[in-house]
């Protein structure tokens, strides 16, 4: 339901919460057959109003979480117990039915609680035994109990269920009863038990009064129906219930006292939190940790341009998604601008205000470090990228000392032996010596064209002489697809940038013809407010990237060493588009 909608919604519970208390206290007071109307009608009074307010007030707080959905709904329940004091047979026979089911939404709201929900299959299942056996249990006792209070005042209302008057059949029905009721409220205290033992220090404090109060409310329970299977009516039974009414009365305060102190504690944490990070310098973990209560919360800070998460020494972290169970992140702005996040525990999430305050608080904090953290960053990377150029640089010699020994060093050796032959046969078959010469001839020819293609790929030399466009043109002149240069700058870059460049564009056009399956492709180069932007664009199948061992990761690392980027946009079936920004400075 939207705010916008609720707030009427809930003056109308409202309304219809004040004229059903009215008419609950209206009939303990008329009741002929109630003994100390006065103390009844307050008793109603006091629990009608305690959960439907408090339930209305948590409702409102939290639209999205039941509880306080719940809560209301006990008090409503509660109502229908209040029918048996009315003086009419039917009102009264209804309200004996549904004298307990009061017990069971209370139950539920306390198992269901913080989150509202019943988490496994198992409770629900739990739930709904106990709304069922409610129910069903107290219309077998109603069935063979036609005076269900013989010790109540001779005016009592008529059961209207009752069918036969039978003592057996009804005592048998009533330890049946405690039976199933003391097993569901052990399964029930089980559970609040492991709940408990298994909470995170922010989980326990959210939990503390209302499963405390929950616990004893079981406790009491138990004891009232251990002692009805013994002895199903009289004073005993009476002063056993006592305990059981309190602390079922003192559920919606319970729940209220850990909403006031979870404002309290917040009001005091942020106060506290920001006057440390005015005169302290303390690690800022361990100082937002304390204002949260979270010893488990981690920083995240938001490096925009690469768009990633780092911690505080630079390195890229993982924040967690909806999906967590256990974790949440909680995104912290400045002027709009997205700072970083606080990692926390998932329980916190039930105390938004105070994750909000917190993260408000800590927002120029955070600022303040996230530029260590992203130098951080940039160091690390830097570090990653230079150690993968010198592993990248000693395969590349590798490859130059193989490709030299097994083309140009071989020709150049067989050069050397046929010129040794053709001396020897100048004099005798000079003939033969002019053929063998111009054999060399070609050996020498083809081992100068292995030199330059090496060259090229080092360092081409038009590059060197002519520039950035033309290098780029001569690229594209000898690709086997269509490329069109759109733009180049015309005055000359800095030696270090123009290789750069140039390399990515090589690169790129290499990757199109060997995985792209592209027809076009588009290069274009523009020095723009101290950037040269290259941009290489094609046509083909998309789905590049740097993990995708193109080479991509290699053209990174070297515009990495320049304080470049790169960045590769490939959605599949969208083509393909390189772009690399590379500081250079203005001439």
């Amino acid at each position: 339901m939207r705010v916008s909608g609720l707030r009427p919604a809930l003056a109308a519970i409202a309304g219809i919460g004040v004229l059903l208390t009215g008419i609950a206290v209206a009939l303990c007071l008329t009741g002929n057959h109630v003994s100390s109307r006065g103390v009844a009608a307050a008793i109603t009074f006091a629990v009608m109003a305690g959960y439907i307010g408090t339930g209305l007030f948590a409702w409102s707080r939290r639209p999205s979480n039941p509880t306080g959905a719940i809560m209301t709904a006990v008090g409503f329940a509660y109502f229908l117990s209040a029918l048996t004091s009315s003086n009419d047979d039917l009102v009264f026979t209804i309200g004996l039915l549904l004298a307990n089911v009061f017990l069971i939404v209370s139950l539920h709201m306390v198992l269901a609680f913080p989150t509202g929900h019943l988490a496994t299959r198992g409770l629900r299942r739990l739930v709904a035994i106990a709304y069922a056996a409610s129910i069903l249990l107290q219309l077998g006792f109603m069935l063979v109990t036609p005076d269900p209070c013989p010790e109540c005042s001779p005016s009592t209302p008529d059961n209207l269920f009752a069918v036969t008057d039978n003592a057996t059949t009804s005592d048998i029905v009533l330890i049946v009863a405690s039976v199933v009721a003391t097993g569901i409220l052990a399964a029930s205290a089980t559970v609040l038990v492991r709940r408990w033992r298994a909470a995170t220090k922010p989980a326990r404090r959210a939990l503390g009064p209302v499963l405390f109060t929950g616990l004893a409310l079981l406790a009491a329970l138990t004891a009232l129906f251990a002692i009805q299977a013994v002895d199903s009516s009289g004073p005993v039974v009476d002063a056993a219930g006592i305990p059981a009414m309190l602390a079922f009365a003192a559920l919606p305060f319970a729940f209220l006292a850990g909403l006031l102190r979870n404002r309290w504690s917040r009001a005091g944490a942020v106060g506290e939190l920001v006057e440390r990070l005015g005169v302290e310098r303390a690690s800022l973990t361990e100082t937002l940790a304390d204002a949260m209560g979270d010893p488990t919360l981690r920083l995240a800070y938001w490096l925009p341009e690469p768009e990633r998460f780092v911690d505080g020494t630079g390195r890229t972290v993982a924040v967690p998604g909806a999906d967590d169970p256990a974790r949440a992140a909680t995104m912290v702005e400045r002027d709009g601008e997205r700072i970083g996040a606080l990692v926390h525990d998932r329980s916190l999430c039930e105390e938004p205000e105070l994750v909000s305050a917190v993260a408000a608080a800590a927002a120029l904090a955070m600022a303040n470090e996230r530029l260590e953290a992203e130098l951080r960053a940039r160091l690390e990377d830097l570090s990653e990228s230079r150690a993968r150029l010198i592993e990248t640089g000693l395969a590349e010699r590798r490859r130059l000392e193989r490709d030299l020994h097994d083309g140009a060093q071989q020709r150049l050796v067989a050069l050397s032996l046929q010129v040794h032959v053709a001396r020897a046969k100048l004099t005798s078959d000079p003939e033969a010596a002019g053929a063998i010469l111009d054999r060399a001839r070609d050996e020498l020819r083809l081992a100068l064209e292995e030199l330059r293609e090496l060259a090229r790929g080092i360092h081409p030399a038009v590059l060197t002489d002519r520039g950035l466009g033309a290098a780029i043109a001569g690229l594209a002149s000898r690709f086997p697809l269509p490329v069109q240069v759109l733009s180049t700058p015309l005055a000359r870059l800095p030696t270090a940038v123009e290789a750069a460049a140039y390399f990515v564009v090589a690169e790129s056009l290499a990757n199109m013809a060997k995985h792209a399956g592209a027809s076009h492709a588009t290069v274009r180069v523009a020095r723009q407010n101290g950037i040269a932007l290259v941009e290489v664009h094609d046509d083909g199948c998309g789905g590049a990237s740097f993990d995708a061992g193109s080479g991509l990761k290699g053209l990174a690392d070297r515009l990495a060493g320049l304080d470049g980027r790169l960045e590769v946009v490939s959605p599949p079936g969208e083509g393909t588009t390189v772009r690399a920004r590379i500081p250079c400075e203005s001439s």
